[in-house]
């Protein structure tokens, strides 16, 4: 006899989500239909995830038109690039910053068809201007894509110091990967750009 259809593709939805594989899809799922109070409680909060939209000046996940750091006028004139949103939580809970950030969400890649002009370069580099940014830290992954990146980012900025995270974060690895300590080291020795591999 075959599971009942809606059960089968709830089974396939929780299978597609990263980290979960199949049987552990089966047992949330077995979970979820006979549980109606977690069920519900989880429905009102994916519905929940649609009021989220991504701050106007710093593209960070909020569920504001300008996000609570990009409010805050006792921060520092400087901003740091991060790839993912959830890098900029991963570097408030350090406490060891208190800049500004510009959330990407992508690198330059030839391969994959993400060109310059397919990334907020100009709104950036606007913002830099309009905001009298005195230093911006690329804090993107240490790969060649974010190399590339970056270039683009900082090229014709100036009166802008620019620095890195320093050489202690992994080729191939971004700041999500680090432990807190790791994390507030590597921000606290960032290093000049140069914008040549290092």
């Amino acid at each position: 006899m075959r599971l009942p259809a809606a059960f089968r593709r709830l089974i396939v939805a929780l299978d597609s989500l990263p980290e979960i594989g199949p049987i552990t899809a089966r047992r949330v799922a077995e979970r979820l239909l006979f549980d109606r109070e977690k069920r519900q409680n989880l429905i009102e909060v994916l519905k929940g995830l649609d009021t989220l939209t991504l701050c106007k000046k710093c593209r960070v996940i909020t569920d504001e038109e300008v996000c609570e750091v990009c409010r805050d006028t006792s921060r520092e004139a400087k901003i740091m690039v991060v790839l993912s949103p959830f890098d900029v939580y991963r570097v408030e809970e350090s406490g060891k910053y208190r800049g500004r950030y510009f959330v990407l969400y992508n690198l330059v890649s030839v391969t994959e068809g993400i060109m310059p002009e397919d990334l907020p370069i100009k709104e950036f580099q606007r913002r830099v201007r309009e905001e009298n940014v005195e230093e911006v830290i690329i804090a993107l992954p240490n790969d060649v894509k974010a190399d590339v990146t970056a270039r683009y980012l900082v090229e014709g900025l100036k009166g802008v110091k620019v620095t890195k995270l320093p050489s202690g974060v992994p080729r191939g690895a971004d700041i999500s990967s680090l432990d807190p300590y790791t994390l507030a080291e590597v921000l606290e020795h960032r290093v000049p750009f140069d914008g040549e591999d290092s």
